[in-house]
């Protein structure tokens, strides 16, 4: 059993498994020199490192971070652009020579970001902790609306507003030509979003004539694609109602006094 040999000075030879799943698609690796099979799945052994897992009562610093070389298949896609999909990670640590092969699971959470230093690739992974916790209150008592732009408070439905074109040109990495978006005033679809066919999307930072600017560059973009954009929201009175007609929804308090009345102090 695990236990026997987690506690045995003399059978213990621990090794951990790392499971890393991002949609569809897994890689299994195993911390010692030679490969386990568990469930059916082959954790192939490579030099792979981690820090030490803490346990603190701070979740967001109870980070792993898990260094890979610098060739291996699964980190060197964090690289380029980052992926898409969320990516976990599940460490099971149990020993070699263990008749039972039991894994217990020793850590999961989530992949958040990545960094390559000389011929290694340091991947920063988050506790799962972290996406269970429960925040407070966040509604604030403000002029502009509270709500996230086609989301619970707001309301509104992105499908009555999406406009189904294609690519023109793509003229850098985040400038992106639209067939038609002329069509619309410049600065309507600032705020909004593109949707690419696969569904991931990027944030639209800027709109003039029929080139949208992206927060960051979208890999899978060609010319001649079909996307689609939705128009953004700048969360004021006036574009809510003119806009989208969507005033009882409204999140915001506009007619908050500038000026405080207690002290004469500005609370814009």
């Amino acid at each position: 059993m695990y236990d026997d040999f987690e506690g045995s000075l003399e059978l213990g030879a621990p090794v951990e498994l790392y499971t890393f799943t991002q949609g569809t698609t897994n890689w299994y690796y195993i911390s010692g020199a030679t490969s386990v099979t568990l469930n059916g799945r082959e954790y192939e052994p490579i030099p792979i490192e981690r820090n030490r897992i803490k346990q603190t009562t701070d979740i967001f610093k109870d980070s792993l971070t898990v260094t890979f070389p610098r060739s291996n298949e699964f980190a060197v896609q964090y690289l380029g652009f980052a992926p898409e999909e969320v990516t976990t990670l599940t460490v099971q640590r149990g020993h070699y020579g263990d008749p039972d092969e039991e894994f217990v699971v020793y850590w999961k959470g989530r992949v958040v970001g990545a960094k390559a230093t000389g011929n290694t690739i340091e991947i920063e992974c988050e506790s799962i902790f972290t996406s269970i916790k429960r925040p407070g209150l966040r509604a604030r008592y403000e002029l502009s609306c509270r709500h996230t732009l086609y989301q619970s408070g707001c309301t509104l439905d992105p499908e009555d507003y999406e406009f189904a074109s294609s690519i023109a040109a793509i003229t850098s990495s985040i400038n992106i030509e639209v067939t038609g978006a002329n069509g619309e005033s410049d600065g309507y679809y600032t705020g909004g979003m593109l949707v690419a066919p696969s569904g991931a999307s990027r944030f639209i930072t800027g709109h003039t004539g029929s080139v949208v600017t992206l927060t960051r560059p979208l890999a899978e973009l060609v010319s001649g694609m079909a996307v689609s954009i939705y128009p953004g929201c700048d969360h004021l009175k006036d574009t809510c109602l003119n806009k989208f007609n969507n005033l009882d929804n409204f999140g915001g308090f506009p007619y908050i006094p500038i000026i405080n009345p207690f002290n004469g102090s500005s609370i814009a």
